[in-house]
């Protein structure tokens, strides 16, 4: 009998492979026009008929590289990769042969999140909210380069569990790729090959109005009274949920995150938080085991995590910039850093269009930490308080040169209080790396607070022209 089964097994292969259903197959994301990692083993996977030997060759090493697809046609490798180079070309054969073409060697990020780095270069007549970015003629002229290419994830939703592929293909930047692309990360990506005159390559993965949730794989969820309160408002239990299909949990993980997994990357820039600002309370718990996911299942466990705090807006509460705050400053996560944009903001707009201070901003992060440029990549931050007499003093960190506001200004957005927990406005005065604050309403001073609210005035600067993080220094319940 066992013969049998055995010649009958052998007879389906042959009948498989022979109808061509076997053929080679690759993820959308692998394909020509990419940006594959600079010095780095980039992995490289597919379909093809089980147990089928898959041959890889490169432009850069003509020594073929050999890999078996497993039992259920998938098959997984990883290539080195020299330093940066342009026009290669790489080789995968095996019942059928592809051959991708222009190939570039460089630095590879991820630009992941909602709206805000969603937002496009261009405005978008169709999409109310999409009203492109600010100076947005002068910005397309400066916005060709053959050395900067694209990938663009469409929304895809799965709530059932994580797809295989998604759709995307690689682009040239230039200023008709370039109309629906993530501002920030297009900013982003300009400043790094400025700096680096490297290639560079940028996936975006964003959708508008979703919560950390939908981008977190399930396995970190489930049975975590942590994500409770998700569970039972965005579950997929009931019709009446249609509205809002992105926002289930792990739908976006799985359908936008999950075809693209382990395409090597050097990062990832961050901008989201909006959704999750109606519990900002679990949000620093969220966002980090979110980071952490991320980097287990990429295989990257250091891999760079910079993100955007979000804008001042009327509707945005305090405490999801505090959460935002606390990741980067109280976490033991490496890897990390947060950028502000308290100077480009907008009071009632919840997508300002000065996207240009977030993507240089962010990337002055990258180029710091990744690539050892000498340049400021924070504004001041928090660091430390004293109490003399009626006086707050108050020491910062990024506060080489000393601390500033423009055109000598009088410092704006300090409050001070009491042990009654009441803030009044309060007078700054400027020194060296310290601000010392006064109050006539407070004799005897206990917390400062700086921006803290949900829009705001501030001025406040290093002298790199890096705007000071928002804080507070009590820990007062929030009203």
């Amino acid at each position: 009998m066992n013969t049998y089964i055995k010649f009958f097994v052998l007879l389906l292969l042959c009948l498989f492979t022979n109808n061509g259903y076997a053929k080679i197959t690759l993820p959308s994301i692998i394909s020509k026009n990419m940006v594959l990692q600079q010095h780095t083993k980039a992995n490289i996977w597919g379909k093809a008929n089980p147990g089928e030997k898959i041959s890889i060759v490169t432009s850069w090493n003509k020594k073929a590289q050999v890999c078996t697809a497993d039992e259920n046609g998938k098959w997984k490798t990883q290539i080195k990769t020299p330093k940066a180079c342009k026009d290669q070309w790489m080789e995968i054969c095996g019942e059928n042969n592809i051959r991708i073409e222009n190939i570039l060697i460089g630095e590879v990020w991820l630009c992941t999140g909602q709206s805000n780095m969603e937002f496009p270069v261009a405005r978008n007549p169709k999409v109310k909210w999409k009203t492109g970015i600010i100076n947005e003629a002068e910005e397309m002229k400066d916005a060709t380069f053959n050395d900067i290419r694209l990938f663009h994830v469409e929304h895809q939703l799965a709530p059932d569990g994580e797809k295989d592929d998604c759709k995307g293909e690689w682009m040239v930047c230039n200023p008709e790729n370039l109309k629906d692309f993530s501002a920030i990360g297009f900013i982003f990506g300009r400043s790094l090959y400025k700096n680096l005159n490297t290639p560079i390559g940028l996936i975006q993965s964003t959708w508008g109005g979703t919560h950390a949730e939908s981008w977190t794989d399930m396995d970190v969820m489930k049975g975590n009274p942590l994500y409770d309160e998700v569970f039972d408002e965005f579950g997929p239990k009931d019709k009446k949920r249609k509205k809002k299909a992105e926002k289930v949990p792990a739908t976006l993980w799985n359908g936008m995150i999950a075809p693209i997994l382990g395409y090597t990357v050097k990062g990832n820039i961050w901008y989201q938080g909006e959704s999750n600002s109606v519990r900002y309370e679990k949000y620093e718990q969220v966002f980090t085991n979110l980071i952490n996911s991320w980097r287990k299942e990429w295989g990257q466990p250091d891999m760079p995590f910079y993100f955007m705090q979000i804008a001042p807006h009327y509707k945005q509460p305090a405490g999801i910039r505090e959460a935002q705050l606390n990741v980067w400053r109280n976490s033991k996560l490496k890897n990390i850093g947060m950028a502000v944009v308290t100077d480009a903001c907008d009071s009632t707009d919840i997508h300002p269009r000065m996207k240009q201070q977030a993507g240089e901003r962010l990337a002055a992060w990258a180029l710091a930490k990744q690539y050892d440029k000498d340049v400021a990549f924070s504004g001041p931050a928090y660091k430390s308080m004293k109490v003399k007499d009626n006086q707050l003093i108050l020491s910062f960190d990024y506060a080489d040169g000393g601390l500033t506001t423009p055109d000598g200004q009088p410092v704006k957005g300090f409050y001070i209080a009491g042990n009654d927990e009441k803030f009044y406005p309060a007078n700054a005065t400027i020194q060296g790396k310290k601000v010392i604050l006064t109050a006539p309403e407070v004799k005897h001073p206990v917390a400062a607070r700086y921006g803290f609210g949900t829009f705001f005035r501030v001025n406040l600067y290093n002298n790199a022209g890096m705007p000071a993080v928002p804080f507070r220094t009590d820990s007062f319940k929030i009203k």
